[in-house]
Parts: C-alpha cells; sequence; structure tokens
C-alpha cells in the first residue's frame, strides 16, 4: 500500500505525457509537410513563434516526468500535470500553438498566429483577480456604499431573547 498515490501520479503523469506527444507528432508532421511546400520564409516564422510552446513542452517534460531506479522503483513521482495553475497555463498555451498551427495547416497562413496576443489579456485578467484584493481598493469601488436611509436591521427571535436574558446571571444549584 505504501507508495500507491506515487504510483497513481507517476502513471498519470506519463498517459498525460504521452497524449500530448501524440497530438504534437500528429499536428507537427502536418506542419512539416505543410512547410515542405511553401516558402522558405516561412520556416523562420514558424520556428520563431514555436519557442513558447517548446519553452512549456520542456518545463512540462522536466517536471512532470518521473524518475525511476534501476529496480524499476519510483524515486520522484514528478509534480501532478493535472493540477490548476501554472502547469494548467503550460497545457493552454502548448494547445494554443497547436491551434494556430492547424490554421497553417488548413489555410496555409500564419494570421491564427495572432490569438497569442490574447495571452497577455487573458493573464492580466486573472493576476488582477488574484492580486486585486491584497493591492486593497481595486475591489472596493464595486461595492455599493452605504445609505443613511437604508432600513435598520432586524433581529431574529432567538437574537432579541439572548439580549434579553443576557443580563441575568444564571446559576444551577442541586
Amino acid at each position: 500500500m505504501a507508495g500507491k498515490s506515487s504510483k497513481k501520479q507517476a502513471q498519470a503523469n506519463l498517459q498525460a505525457l504521452k497524449q500530448l506527444y501524440t497530438i504534437l507528432g500528429a499536428v507537427g508532421a502536418l506542419v512539416l509537410l505543410r512547410l515542405v511546400f511553401s516558402s522558405r520564409r516561412r520556416w523562420f516564422w514558424i520556428t520563431l513563434l514555436h519557442i513558447p510552446a517548446a519553452g512549456c513542452v520542456y518545463m512540462l517534460e522536466k517536471n512532470g516526468r518521473p524518475k525511476y531506479d534501476a529496480a524499476g522503483h519510483i524515486v520522484r513521482e514528478g509534480m501532478d500535470l493535472n493540477q490548476k495553475g501554472l502547469t494548467e497555463w503550460l497545457f493552454d498555451i502548448v494547445y494554443l500553438s497547436l491551434l494556430a498551427d492547424s490554421g497553417l495547416v488548413l489555410f496555409n497562413s500564419l494570421k491564427l498566429w495572432y490569438i497569442f496576443l490574447l495571452v497577455p489579456v487573458y493573464f492580466g485578467y486573472k493576476i488582477k483577480g488574484f492580486a486585486g484584493p491584497m493591492l486593497g481598493g481595486m475591489n472596493n469601488a464595486k461595492a455599493p456604499a452605504p445609505s443613511a436611509s437604508a432600513p435598520a436591521t432586524t433581529k431574529s427571535k432567538r437574537q432579541e431573547k439572548r439580549e434579553k436574558q443576557g443580563d441575568k446571571v444564571r446559576y444551577k444549584y442541586k
């Protein structure tokens, strides 16, 4: 039973990396086939545009691949590739790159790579939601101002009863 969680995470990581490389291989082969029949200038742009995705794949591989010893036991299971946060963003950048590659394959155009302009916008939106309360004042503008004409809050029967009995000293003796 010991190490069952580590084994499960290692298997899940291997499965996620296998799926990622399968998709990358299929789309990459189609892109290379398309580039063989296109101009030389596109090779430079495709290489340049794939640098962020290559960096993300490298980080996912380096941190997510489990390490085994000579006997086949898990030394390190790798970080969980199914977690939310930065890992999810790395996968998103790789998948956006594959989406842009599909535009190259289907339409022989690099214009679908403009979708990467939305990444900083999305990143700013996520950071604002995360860091906004810590910076103070950013979310306070949305809160409604208390008005003087607002009715006083009514108390429940239980609260009234506790307040009424709160001043009495109650002792129970046998």
